[in-house]
């Protein structure tokens, strides 16, 4: 019994949704599929699929065994295609998520020079304030993340920052000027969609304020133009808000309890065979 073709069969039968497909896309006959998906049960002394006239699906042993497959033979073919490409030469096409900033600071200004060295190397660069799910999308590489992202991947410190509550001066003129962590209640709250929970402000110590927030965006650079035109208290990293400090049009509120300063990682799938591509890009944007 060649076990490899038989676990390919079976994946087969489950993505195409039944055993003639499969057997178009394997390019054998259904008697063929369906002798190896037999043979493989006979071996494993379980049944992996619930043969029916008018339904196919997998029990609950053949749901756990596809999973664990699925990923072995993901590892295979990332093993193949590093060694196919002698380790060494980055190809194929990159797809980087990364929000905005981070993206016209630290990624773009240093592309050219990367690409010159990877001529054999395409970009695709997302623009996006979100954590991926690697398991369903194409990504490779998602840059400029503060938050904690699930087991699993691994992480890689780029930078650092620290988040800051900040607001007009018209505003602040109009509201009062916050003197302590608990009259934040009173004030009207910017928020960032993806923050979850979305009404809290985390301060030093681990001091939680519940707010009421008024407006939602799902972009950090919207939510400091809001608050500079006076809509609100937003709670923003210093590099989102750094120039409006700078020139007045926003002001720090309760500076001494956001003095903590937090990582920003890029994230990556976990794999022993880790492409090239994925591997010089890491180890260009990373380098000290």
């Amino acid at each position: 019994m060649n076990k490899l073709a038989c676990i390919s069969a079976l994946i087969a039968v489950i993505e195409e949704n039944g055993f003639a497909n499969a057997a178009k896309k394997q390019r054998v006959s259904t008697a063929a599929i369906s002798r190896q998906i037999t043979a493989l049960e006979r071996y494993l002394g379980v049944t992996l699929l619930k043969r029916t006239t008018r339904k196919l699906s997998l029990t609950s042993q053949g749901l756990a065994y596809v999973q664990e497959c699925k990923q072995t033979l993901l590892s295979l073919q990332n093993a193949e295609a590093a060694i196919k490409s002698g380790q060494q030469e980055a190809s194929g096409q990159l797809h980087i998520l990364s929000n905005r900033y981070f993206a016209e600071k630290h990624l773009i200004p240093k592309l050219k020079d990367f690409m010159q060295n990877h001529p054999l190397l395409t970009i695709k660069l997302e623009l996006a304030e979100r954590f991926p799910d690697f398991s369903k999308e194409d990504i490779d590489i998602a840059f400029g993340i503060s938050m904690e992202g699930p087991m699993g991947l691994v992480r890689r410190q780029v930078a650092s920052t620290r988040y800051v509550l900040c607001a007009a001066p018209s505003y602040l003129t109009a509201y009062g000027t916050p003197k302590n962590p608990q009259e934040l209640i009173k004030h009207r709250y910017i928020t960032h969609s993806m923050r979850q929970p979305d009404d809290i402000i985390v301060l030093e110590n681990n001091l939680e304020i519940l707010v009421q927030p008024v407006l939602w965006f799902n972009d950090s650079r919207a939510m400091c133009e809001a608050a500079i035109s006076g809509l609100g208290i937003a709670r923003l990293h210093d590099y989102v808000v750094q120039d409006a400090l700078v020139t007045g049009a926003l002001s720090e509120v309760l500076p001494d309890y956001h003095r903590k300063m937090i990582p920003i990682y890029l994230y990556y799938q976990k794999n022993r065979f880790l492409q090239p591509k994925i591997r010089k890009c890491i180890d260009y944007f990373t380098a000290t």
